[in-house]
Protein backbone atom coordinates (compact mmCIF):
# COMPACT_ATOMS: atom_id res chain seq x y z
CA UNK A 1 0.00 0.00 0.00
CA UNK A 2 2.90 2.35 0.73
CA UNK A 3 4.42 1.54 -2.66
CA UNK A 4 1.22 2.56 -4.44
CA UNK A 5 1.11 5.82 -2.50
CA UNK A 6 4.74 6.62 -3.30
CA UNK A 7 4.26 5.85 -7.00
CA UNK A 8 1.14 7.99 -7.17
CA UNK A 9 2.74 10.94 -5.36
CA UNK A 10 5.85 10.89 -7.58
CA UNK A 11 3.85 10.56 -10.83
CA UNK A 12 1.43 13.29 -9.81
CA UNK A 13 4.28 15.63 -8.85
CA UNK A 14 5.96 15.05 -12.21
CA UNK A 15 2.74 15.72 -14.06
CA UNK A 16 2.19 18.94 -12.10
CA UNK A 17 5.74 20.09 -12.87
CA UNK A 18 4.93 19.79 -16.55
CA UNK A 19 2.11 22.30 -16.44
CA UNK A 20 4.57 25.19 -16.91
CA UNK A 21 6.03 23.95 -20.22
CA UNK A 22 2.53 23.08 -21.40
CA UNK A 23 1.44 26.64 -20.59
CA UNK A 24 4.47 27.98 -22.46
CA UNK A 25 3.63 25.94 -25.55
CA UNK A 26 -0.04 26.92 -25.25
CA UNK A 27 0.72 30.63 -25.05
CA UNK A 28 2.95 30.33 -28.12
CA UNK A 29 0.18 28.58 -30.03
CA UNK A 30 -2.40 31.15 -28.92
CA UNK A 31 -0.18 33.98 -30.12
CA UNK A 32 -0.17 32.40 -33.57
CA UNK A 33 3.57 31.98 -33.67
CA UNK A 34 5.21 29.18 -35.57
CA UNK A 35 7.00 26.52 -33.65
CA UNK A 36 10.63 26.35 -34.58
CA UNK A 37 13.10 23.61 -33.92
CA UNK A 38 13.76 25.07 -30.47
CA UNK A 39 10.33 23.94 -29.26
CA UNK A 40 10.44 20.54 -30.97
CA UNK A 41 12.65 19.19 -28.20
CA UNK A 42 10.26 20.50 -25.58
CA UNK A 43 7.29 18.83 -27.28
CA UNK A 44 9.09 15.49 -27.50
CA UNK A 45 10.16 15.73 -23.85
CA UNK A 46 6.59 16.48 -22.75
CA UNK A 47 5.25 13.47 -24.63
CA UNK A 48 7.92 11.13 -23.25
CA UNK A 49 7.54 12.38 -19.66
CA UNK A 50 3.75 12.27 -19.77
CA UNK A 51 3.87 8.73 -21.15
CA UNK A 52 6.25 7.65 -18.38
CA UNK A 53 4.04 9.19 -15.70
CA UNK A 54 0.98 7.51 -17.20
CA UNK A 55 2.74 4.14 -17.14
CA UNK A 56 3.65 4.65 -13.47
CA UNK A 57 0.02 5.48 -12.63
CA UNK A 58 -1.16 2.42 -14.57
CA UNK A 59 1.35 0.34 -12.59
CA UNK A 60 -0.08 1.69 -9.33
CA UNK A 61 -3.56 0.80 -10.58
CA UNK A 62 -2.40 -2.72 -11.43
CA UNK A 63 -1.00 -3.08 -7.91
CA UNK A 64 -4.34 -1.98 -6.50
CA UNK A 65 -6.24 -4.56 -8.58
CA UNK A 66 -3.84 -7.49 -8.24
CA UNK A 67 -4.75 -10.08 -5.64
CA UNK A 68 -2.37 -12.92 -4.81
CA UNK A 69 -3.54 -16.54 -5.00
CA UNK A 70 -4.43 -18.37 -1.83
CA UNK A 71 -4.96 -17.04 1.64
CA UNK A 72 -2.81 -14.12 2.67
CA UNK A 73 -1.80 -13.40 6.25
CA UNK A 74 -4.71 -10.95 6.44
CA UNK A 75 -7.22 -13.63 5.45
CA UNK A 76 -6.19 -16.26 8.00
CA UNK A 77 -8.32 -16.57 11.09
CA UNK A 78 -6.80 -15.24 14.28
CA UNK A 79 -5.34 -17.91 16.54
CA UNK A 80 -7.57 -18.73 19.48
CA UNK A 81 -6.30 -18.62 23.01
CA UNK A 82 -6.04 -21.84 25.01
CA UNK A 83 -8.94 -20.86 27.33
CA UNK A 84 -11.23 -20.17 24.39
CA UNK A 85 -10.41 -23.50 22.77
CA UNK A 86 -11.33 -25.39 25.97
CA UNK A 87 -14.65 -23.59 26.32
CA UNK A 88 -13.65 -21.65 29.42
CA UNK A 89 -14.72 -18.06 29.81
CA UNK A 90 -13.33 -15.25 31.91
CA UNK A 91 -16.46 -15.29 34.10
CA UNK A 92 -16.10 -18.94 35.28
Amino acid sequence: MVVKLALTVVATALLLLHTQPIGHLGSGAAAGGTFGSALDGMRVRLVVDATAALLVLLGATALAVYTPRGVTRFGRPAPQSRAASQGLTAHS
